[in-house]
């Protein structure tokens, strides 16, 4: 039999029972639609982390340390084993100075080496303050596509009391539009120290049992221009961007948590830590290596995201088996529709077998059916995830800008993936029709057309 006369008898044949049919298209589409959703919830995750991470251009970019971390895991000392650990076998810490900076600077495919320079600082414009982090960059970032604003204008010079920030924080900040905060002064706050109250105050704060007395000193610091959202949708949230030598001078606190002091590790003198921006990406091995032979200890952000990679990794998987149990048990429904069906048709498909119907021809048939099963749930079901993850999408949005900050692609179903979703939906329902058929291509012919008398 033709495979075109095959096709038109078996929707003729799905179209006898439209209701048990489409209820198992249903049940398809549901298992279906949630795969999509959780897949897509995964796949606009890494999306936006791989947006900011390429936007930063942080796979140029290295860190370096006088002594590694003593948590092990942010450092190179982590490849080390956990018993080798001890730091009074490691060799002089190697002190980061400005000396030693210019001497990295120096090296082919390096862009600038700069102290890092991080710190929690709030920020007040009229009654509105947010909290946020800044960060200092040197006069060279004004060249990186990243750091160019898309309003106003780079640091005139590296002490020029100056910021740079989002769009979106301007309207977390109460501007809208967002270019109107350029040129305004606003009042940054950075955390410090109260060295006085500390020395005065409970013994117990230098065992760490009680919380030290913290102060905060303001500055006026004149909003010079506007980052570029694209790409940045999650970093430009809490981020602050402020000349090298001006955060050099602020006082502050320069970590966020015991836990992040303690990633920090302790400084050989000079800087706590340093990063180095690339000039051209394969450098990166190179610059690494010549890095650590003098006695720096050093990690790759571009390590850390393929670490960030793995752990997205994971949760698509997590995700994609929740989603395919739900796609299983609708499969569960196809062999029982098509179970169904052989035991109706049992007269029937006796007859075929009589007038010399082929067993391959019938095994075929029921295949078709089930897979028209799959394809069309399979099809409905993408439509419906599609929906569910714009909806929900639509709301993250709208909750956002209701705060006054840009939207995030939280969902993100690349067409690879939504094709891959409805192959798997039409591999699974051949699978599930695969016993029916083959029982449908064993009927006697004899004990059939008894059965139906």
């Amino acid at each position: 039999m033709r495979l075109v006369d095959l096709v038109s008898l078996a929707f003729a044949n799905l179209k006898r029972n439209r209701v048990r049919s489409a209820m198992t298209l249903v049940g398809v589409a549901v298992g279906v639609a949630a795969l999509a959703a959780l897949l897509a919830y995964g796949a606009g995750l890494q999306r936006t982390a791989r947006g900011e991470f390429e936007a930063l251009d942080l796979h140029n970019a290295l860190r370096v340390t006088s002594q590694p971390s003593p948590l092990g895991a942010a450092g190179d000392v982590a490849f080390l084993p956990q018993s080798s650990f001890d730091l009074d076998s490691l060799p002089p810490p190697v002190a980061l100075t400005d000396s030693l900076l210019k001497v990295i600077e120096g090296l082919d495919g390096v862009f600038a080496a700069y102290p890092e320079i991080v710190f929690p600082v709030r920020l007040k414009a009229g009654r509105r303050a947010v909290v946020a982090t800044a960060e200092a960059v040197p006069q060279a970032f004004g060249a990186l596509p990243a750091y160019r604003p898309e309003a106003g204008a780079f640091f005139a010079a590296s002490t020029d009391s100056t910021l740079l920030l989002a769009p979106s924080m301007a309207r977390r900040l109460g501007f809208e539009p967002p270019e109107s905060i350029v040129g305004d002064t606003i009042l940054v706050s950075s955390a410090t120290l109260n060295v006085r109250a500390l020395r005065r105050g409970n013994p117990g704060v230098n065992f760490g049992m009680v919380a030290p007395p913290v102060g905060y000193r303001g500055y006026w610091l004149r909003v010079a221009g506007l980052l570029p959202e694209d790409g940045q949708a999650v970093s430009g949230l809490f981020r602050v961007i402020l000349p090298l030598e001006l955060a050099k001078g602020m006082r502050k606190i320069t970590f966020f948590s015991t836990l992040d002091l303690l990633m920090r590790g302790a400084a050989a003198g000079g800087y706590s830590a340093v990063r180095v921006h690339l000039a051209d990406p394969e450098a990166y091995a190179a610059v690494r290596r010549a890095l650590r032979e003098r006695g720096l200890y050093v990690t790759g952000f571009r390590d850390q995201f393929a670490r960030l990679e793995r752990l997205f990794l994971v949760l698509d998987l997590a995700l994609g088996i929740i989603g395919f149990i739900a796609l299983l048990v609708a499969t569960i429904g196809i062999a029982n529709t098509m179970m169904m069906n052989v035991l109706e048709r049992t007269a029937e498909i006796g007859v075929m077998k009589a007038v010399g119907g082929d067993e391959g021809d019938l095994q075929r048939l029921f295949l078709i059916e089930s897979a028209a099963l799959g394809l069309f749930g399979g099809l409905a079901g993408l439509g419906v995830g599609w929906g569910i993850a714009a909806l929900l999408g639509a709301f993250v949005d709208r909750y956002l800008h209701g705060l006054g900050l840009s939207g995030i692609d939280v969902f993100y179903l690349p067409p690879w993936m939504a094709g891959g979703i409805l192959a798997l939906a039409v591999v699974i329902s051949l699978a599930a029709g695969f016993v029916p058929a083959r029982k449908a291509a064993r009927v006697e012919p004899i004990r059939a057309l008894r059965s139906a008398t």
